[in-house]
């Protein structure tokens, strides 16, 4: 599932904050009630808080740009101890929603994310993203079943 494409000479915020309604849009075509979190001058700890019958998630949107990867970097220690927190207090697994320059998503829990870090790993590449993770299409199928217990 592509997105649309956004213009080359907006700076990163404006691009993600496109990107986090688009992505608010297509999830709640896919049965979720999904709400994109007001940015504020500290940050917010995720993007988008989304539930589907009684699963309920947090994911942050980045985008990635000139096909330089994912650095965990860029996963901010409020973001991490949010969702810690959210996990802890009976939430799911919060994502990482990841868009690739060829306008593809792709997403990744921050458990596996630190897993990852545990090893040694850095960062992940475009083509390792594409490989380890789950593209939009698969995790929105695998939400099909989250609302059948209600």
């Amino acid at each position: 599932m592509y997105l649309k494409k956004g213009c080359d000479r907006m700076d990163n915020r404006t691009n993600g904050g496109r990107f986090e309604q688009e992505l608010a849009e297509i999830l709640f075509k896919h049965g979720f009630w999904a709400h994109v979190m007001q940015q504020n001058k500290a940050g917010q700890p995720s993007d988008i808080i989304a539930v589907k019958g009684k699963y309920h998630t947090l994911i942050d949107g980045k985008v990635v740009s000139d096909n330089e990867g994912f650095p965990f970097s860029r996963i901010e220690e409020n973001q991490r101890s949010a969702m810690h927190m959210f996990t802890k207090r009976g939430g799911e697994l919060c994502y990482f929603a990841i868009k690739l320059p060829d306008e593809t998503v792709w997403f990744v829990s921050l458990s596996r994310l630190e897993t990852l870090e545990s090893r040694g790993k850095k960062r992940l590449t475009d083509d390792e993203i594409r490989k380890q993770t789950w593209s939009l299409e698969s995790w929105l199928k695998s939400s099909d079943d989250w609302s059948k217990d209600i």
